[in-house]
């Protein structure tokens, strides 16, 4: 009784242990959570910063509202391919998968995640060629260099420089900063999945 008391406090304030991610609808699912939270406070965290105290205006205004949207529709993108592409260097470098197997598996995630979502904020024609460049990089990645450090996320920080509705002369201000910003939320990701993943369990989900 008391173990599952700790265990509900534990959960309520976030420090329950993280579910091993030891099949492919596991992983999938904890990719497009973490790519849908990194992209967004990503993205609404440097607007918020350089609006200052005309943030909530903004929310006012259908035309940066618009904008908005766009935005985090391309960020989130990127997002989902870059963990997509994480999950295949993992694999590789723990020895469960060869380069097409990580590819096959990595395509598969964006595919998943991507195909699930009926949007009207961007264009369909662009949506689908968002989606197209993570699956290009799928079929071009250097499986070994990805696993390590933030190689595998820098197109996620390349969408939120480019995307962000904020003027070019501010962005290249910020560029360092932005790209730092992203880089650290996704150091716990990276972590949590090098300790959670279970290699062969995914493989064999597949």
């Amino acid at each position: 009784m008391i173990l599952k008391f700790l265990a509900h406090v534990q959960k309520r304030l976030g420090f329950a242990p993280m579910a091993p991610l030891d099949s492919m609808d596991a992983y999938i699912a904890y990719a497009e959570k973490q790519a849908a939270f990194v992209s967004q406070v990503s993205l609404y965290t440097y607007i918020k910063t350089r609006a200052g105290t005309q943030w909530p205006k903004l929310f006012e205004d259908e035309t940066y509202l618009k904008s908005m949207k766009m935005a985090r529709w391309h960020i989130f993108g990127a997002a989902v391919a870059d963990l997509s592409i994480y999950l295949g260097a993992m694999l590789v470098k723990r020895g469960a998968a060869d380069a097409r197997t990580a590819q096959d598996l990595s395509r598969q995630v964006i595919i998943r995640i991507l195909s699930n979502y009926q949007q009207d904020d961007i264009p369909a024609k662009d949506f689908a060629e968002m989606t197209d460049e993570g699956l290009l990089r799928c079929d071009h990645a250097d499986w070994t260099e990805l696993a390590e450090g933030p190689a595998a996320f820098q197109p996620s920080a390349d969408a939120l420089i480019r995307w962000a509705p904020i003027a070019d002369e501010l962005k290249t201000l910020d560029e360092e900063i932005v790209r730092n910003s992203i880089h650290m939320r996704w150091i716990n990701v990276r972590r949590d999945i090098k300790d959670n993943l279970v290699a062969d369990a995914v493989i064999a989900s597949a």
